[in-house]
């Protein structure tokens, strides 16, 4: 379900509000982070909670950083979804601690995770701040379910490509994209995912979909911080995005090939 009006405002009006303690060219990034029942399996969540950590942790002792950086996270999981940490600046943000359960509605997580991007972006160009171009991290373990759909025994029902939610979300990504040269790039944790239908189609390229052994989930988000550091520092350009394979010299990720 999509925000109303008066909540955009109300979010662009606070992100206008605190633009100002923050210097140089901005990279905004959000991350959506699948916290549904299954991430319970072999310690998933208490791994993804310790990786948020030691990312925040990474990009806050970087001064350089620090000023670059908007870092927005959106959990998808007890079938809803929540904007878990809002845009701010980032010595002002608090992490969450997540648990997990319930579905997978990670077509509501990215229609959330592009309007506030787009609230983002809106503000940039409004205050004159100069802006890379906006980066999307999708992280699942398994396959999307239908938002606020149940089974007879209240459970998630799998998503498929020929639904509604998913061709109304896709085509909104593709404009996005094509709007504001969106980098998107999905991550499959773990084995679970047979087919790779959804990360496909909600990366920005095929090299963006990616494989994430989940012994590796705080080393990722290890490589991560490189990669935003490496970033943060560049010159603002339109075909600016963060590349993993320049800072993963210990093959945290792969690739996944067709």
């Amino acid at each position: 379900m999509g925000r109303s009006l008066a909540e955009k405002y109300e979010n662009i009006l606070i992100q206008k509000g605190r633009i100002e303690k923050s210097r140089g060219a901005k990279v905004p990034v959000v991350i959506l982070v699948d916290t549904s029942g299954s991430m319970n399996e072999n310690n998933n969540i208490n791994k993804l909670n310790e990786g948020l950590d030691v990312y925040f942790k990474e990009m806050k002792g970087d001064p350089t950083v620090q000023d670059h950086i908007d870092i927005a996270i959106i959990s998808f999981g007890y079938n809803e979804v929540q904007l878990a940490v809002n845009f701010a600046h980032i010595k002002d943000q608090r992490l969450p601690v997540f648990a997990a359960g319930g579905g997978t509605p990670m077509c509501e997580a990215i229609t959330l995770g592009l309007d506030i991007l787009e609230d983002q972006i809106e503000v940039y160009k409004e205050e004159g701040v100069p802006f890379h171009p906006p980066h999307l991290i999708i992280m699942t373990d398994g396959m999307p379910s239908v938002s606020g759909v149940y089974d007879s025994q209240n459970r998630a029902i799998e998503l498929k490509p020929n639904d509604d939610e998913f061709i109304r979300t896709h085509a909104a990504f593709r404009k996005f994209m094509d709007n504001f040269n969106l980098v998107s790039i999905t991550i499959g944790v773990g084995e679970e995912i047979e087919n790779p239908f959804f990360l496909q189609k909600f990366a920005s390229k095929p090299e963006n979909v990616l494989k994430l052994d989940e012994r590796n989930i705080v080393e990722f988000f290890k490589l991560l911080s490189k990669s935003t550091s490496i970033l943060s520092r560049s010159v603002p350009s339109s075909s600016n995005s963060m590349e993993f394979e320049k800072a993963d010299s210990r093959g945290v990720v792969s690739e996944w090939k067709a």
